[in-house]
Formats: structure tokens, sequence, C-alpha cells
């Protein structure tokens, strides 16, 4: 980036409004240690069911009842449920990812931070956490008591459709034996991470992300309400998408 470069508080929602209307152009993630890679563009985050990842396509089967898709972006998965004849109500915090979304064909959006809807979650069968969306808990302090509150909050039969990739396989980007053992040794999970994104002359705020094993999410379940129903793999270094149930 250039000395040119403005803040802008929702930079990823620019890109995914830009995508909506047909932009090409690719969004940079850059973490606070100064790794930078190129980001998905609108080929992941606006991308057909045939081309979703593996386990995603593979989950889709048991959700049920009406759907809220959290942290839905441009609305990739809203448009396919809805396409699948389902109820589903697509939620971001990002204004210019409810535009995205509108502009793209999702009939309900929501903008909202998923802590805020508290009773309001009670209306819903399945949560869907998809594009590796385990991560906006950012920490697993958060992680837990968001977890919590979701149980406390849903209905006794709901599930959670929860995505992350594992840090120690090269899924996660930049997530090296380096990074995760200093992340160890400052007291951090290994697949903790600060970050925020570029796009054109654009820089965003910086937000944690947490990306977590099926066996470190297990680990983070316990006691929230939440248990692992079935998780869904593919390769070690490709996303995976758990099934959380009650706790009975």
């Amino acid at each position: 980036m250039t000395s040119a470069s403005k803040n802008d508080d929702d930079v990823f929602g620019r890109a995914l409004l830009d995508w909506a209307k047909g932009g090409t152009a690719c969004e940079v993630l850059e973490r606070e240690d100064g790794f930078a890679q190129l980001g998905a563009g609108p080929e992941v985050y606006l991308a057909k069911f045939r081309d979703w990842p593996v386990a995603e396509r593979a989950s889709v089967r048991l959700m049920q009842g009406r759907v809220l898709d959290v942290g839905c972006g441009a609305g990739r998965v809203a448009l396919d449920l809805q396409r699948r004849g389902r109820e589903v109500v697509a939620l971001d915090t990002s204004p210019l990812a409810v535009r995205a979304a509108t502009i793209r064909g999702v009939k309900e959006v929501w903008r909202s931070p998923l802590e805020d809807l508290g009773p309001k979650l009670a209306d819903f069968d399945s949560l869907v956490l998809f594009g590796n969306n385990f991560g906006i808990f950012g920490t697993p302090r958060r992680a837990r008591r968001d977890l919590s509150a979701l149980a406390a909050h849903t209905k006794p039969s709901a599930r959670i459709f929860v995505e992350s990739t594992s840090a120690y396989f090269g899924g996660a980007p930049g997530f090296d034996r380096t990074y995760y053992r200093r992340n160890r040794a400052k007291g951090t999970a290994p697949g903790q991470g600060r970050f925020r994104f570029l796009y054109e002359d654009l820089r965003g705020p910086w937000f944690d992300w947490l990306y977590v094993s099926p066996g470190e999410m297990n680990e983070l379940l316990r006691d929230t309400g939440w248990h692992q129903r079935r998780v869904f793999k593919a390769a070690l270094n490709e996303p995976y998408v758990a099934v959380l149930e009650k706790v009975d």
C-alpha cells in the first residue's frame, strides 16, 4: 500500500459490493506481523454450489427448518438455500455486504451482530457459519462466551453448521510452525491471528480471527451447551464443517 492509502471501516464490504456489480479486483489479507497474501476474490465469495468446499456441500443436506446464514457476505449460501426452497435469513454486520447480498437476490437480509439477536435466535432451526466463520469469535474466550449465549437463546433442537480450517497443515493463511509456536509461547491460541483487509487504495481496521482443528473446537465447546454431532472433513489443509447440537 502507498502513503495515499485511506482508512475505511468496511473495506471488505466494499469489495463484496463491487463484486456483486461485476468487479473482479481481489482483496488482500494482511496479518499484523507483515505477512500478506492475495485474497480469494469473487471466485470464492460468489461461488456457485458446485465450487464450494467439499465439507460445505456434504453438510447442506442436514440443514433443516428456518436457516440463519451468519456472516453472509454477498449471499452465496443464502442464495443456494433459497434455490432449494428453504426459508433463510442472511445476516451480516457490514452495510455494504447487506447491499451486495440484496443486489444478488437474497430476499431477507438483516444487518446486525449475531450476539445482538438474543431471543430472535429461537426462531431458527439451523445457524450456518460457512466461509471459515468460526473465526468471527476471534479468541477462545470469546468463542466460549458467545457459544454459551447461543445455547441459551436457541431452541433445544437447533443445530449450528460451523466451518474452520486447522492451523497446522497449510490451509490457514500464513500459519506455519514458526507462527503457531510463537503464539503458544506468548499464551495465545495456535490458530489465532490479527488481520486486516486491503482493497484498491483502502485499508480496513484490524480484527481478530481464529482457526481451530476439530479437536481444538471440541475442547472449546466444553461447558458451552454444545457438542460436535458430526464433522465433515476433506484433506487436512482444507476447511471442515462441524455440525453442533445441544448437550442433553
